[in-house]
């Protein structure tokens, strides 16, 4: 059991465009907002003092530089800020820098706000920055600031970072949660959880693990734009139908992935807002291409066409979300779908079995997914699907934690996952295919991909890069290492007097802003 010392730090996200962090940048992706910035200001001045948020996942790290887990970003975001803040827009905005200029193709200089603070009191500077880049470096997170060769201290409030070539996502990767600014005065003074010290709108009160996490409002927010719910708590509740519960037992006020056969009870609930929309989460089938039989491409393509997409999604998400053909998630730079693909089509996966040669099927395989909703549904599916066309396929189920650790090892056959991704195409295209990447659990490697991954990553005539990126998403499909699924839609719940939200299509919201108005 774990416990955060009350008051140990503050932090916040967003304000002003040119103020740092302030709301004006982003629309609100929740009509509970208003308009161009999230309203912190409670209708006719009265609001619960308290926020609750049920979660569908445990907490499990706060140490920034250690985890990428969406549950705890969302917590993050309410105690930390970054250089820039990246919107729903697709831009990248002022929050700690108030502007930034390229000096070259591989030098780009900010200029800091000049009255922000941490929560312990101690002012945000141009060493905080260095001392934060320099140690993502050699943290769980290094892949984030891969490029950044070097980070040089001008003075108290200008840095120049170095990179090792230009990149055109520079800004969305340092509006990273995991590279928040942290306070270099914290870790050199040796306090317990330094980590936990931050710039915004809310500090961290208390982390019952298992129970709850609590942060609370900072009184001398430095910005604009400060929080209005005096603290906002956030609660697992692992189990979907208890979330549910809660939320109509008014136990919590906003229900994280409500399960989408219960939704009918909640839409029926006059206290309650059901939000439903395009979402950016991308469920994917893939090949370990490097094991036999799924080095063969034409064999992968027949699997593509055995299995039904739209069977898939009903089964797991009853129907809300949206088939697709390409690799890349939905409402990202360059998304483009339009592709042949590979449509679910039973006589073309015969003709490709036979020459794949394999004209009377006769595979054994084992699918390896994660012992939960929706991994399980959709395996039963393709289970199904590939049985039609001769492919026998038995089921190993194993935690989240295992699947990766088995992905990044090779061990597996074939697999299911997802993918989220909001802000970079690079975490998806670098991240997901380039050789030697981590994350390439497909083991894909191709010097034609990878030339393509570094010109997205790198031209800066906008046609040639879509061109680029067009032709890299069609290239993927067809040597189909995966086989997209679907985006599933983001489904949210919320108390209908909740106000103030910034949501996000792959479910990294910001509760900086938001409150219960009375």
């Amino acid at each position: 059991m774990k416990r955060l010392l009350s008051g140990i730090l503050s932090a916040a996200l967003l304000l002003s465009l040119l103020a740092g962090c302030g709301g004006g940048g982003n629309t609100p992706a929740s009509d509970s907002g208003s308009g161009g910035a999230a309203d912190n200001t409670a209708s006719g001045g009265g609001y619960k003092s308290d926020l609750i948020i049920g979660t569908a996942a445990d907490i499990n790290n706060l140490n920034l530089q250690e985890q990428q887990d969406a549950v705890n970003n969302i917590i993050l975001k309410t105690t930390h800020e970054n250089l820039v803040r990246f919107t729903n827009e697709g831009t990248c905005v002022p929050c700690l820098a108030s502007e930034w200029e390229y000096l070259d193709d591989n030098h780009i200089q900010f200029k800091l706000v000049e009255n922000a603070h941490f929560s312990t009191g101690e002012p945000v500077t141009a060493e905080d920055v260095k001392f934060t880049y320099d140690m993502a470096k050699d943290s769980y997170v290094a892949s984030v600031l891969s490029n950044v060769v070097s980070t040089e201290v001008v003075d108290d409030y200008t840095v120049v970072l170095e990179l090792g070539k230009y990149d055109n996502e520079l800004l969305p990767s340092l509006a990273s949660v995991p590279v928040a600014i942290q306070s270099k005065a914290a870790y050199d003074s040796g306090m317990e959880n330094p980590w936990y010290a931050g710039s915004g709108r809310y500090k961290f009160d208390d982390w019952v693990e298992g129970q709850f996490c609590r942060v609370v409002k900072v009184d001398d927010y430095w910005g604009e734009d400060p929080g209005t719910a005096d603290s906002i708590e956030f609660r697992p509740y692992l189990e979907a139908s208890s979330r549910v519960i809660a939320l109509q037992n008014g136990e919590i006020d906003v229900c994280i992935d409500p399960p989408i056969n219960e939704l009918q009870y909640l839409e029926d609930d006059e206290n309650i807002t059901v939000e439903e929309k395009t979402g950016s989460r991308l469920f994917y089938f893939a090949f370990n291409v490097e094991k036999a039989p799924w080095d063969n491409q034409t064999l992968r393509q027949a699997v593509a066409c055995a299995i039904d997409r739209d069977a898939v999604l009903q089964a797991a998400v009853y129907g809300k979300g949206t088939p697709q053909t390409t690799i890349l998630n939905r409402g990202l730079w360059g998304f483009y779908d339009d592709m042949e693909g590979f449509d679910y089509d039973v006589e073309r996966a015969k003709k490709l079995m036979a020459e794949a040669g394999y004209p009377d099927g006769g595979i054994t395989t084992t699918l390896l997914i994660a012992n939960s909703a929706p991994y399980t549904n959709i395996a039963q599916v393709i289970q199904a699907n590939l049985k039609e066309i001769g492919i026998n396929v038995e089921l190993q189920t194993v935690e989240d934690a295992t699947l990766k650790t088995m992905c990044k090892n090779g061990e597996q056959e074939i697999y299911l996952w997802r993918w989220n991704e909001d802000s970079k195409v690079d975490f998806v295209y670098r991240d997901l295919f380039y050789t030697g990447s981590g994350s390439n659990y497909h083991h894909y490697s191709d010097p034609h991909t990878d030339e393509l991954v570094d010109i997205v990553n790198t031209e800066k005539d906008e046609e040639k890069r879509m061109a680029a990126g067009i032709e890299l998403q069609e290239y993927l499909v067809d040597a189909c290492p995966q086989v997209p699924l679907y985006i599933a839609n983001l489904v949210i719940a919320y108390n209908k007097n909740l106000t103030g939200t910034l949501l996000f299509p792959g479910g990294n919201h910001d509760w900086s802003h938001a409150y219960i108005a009375q």
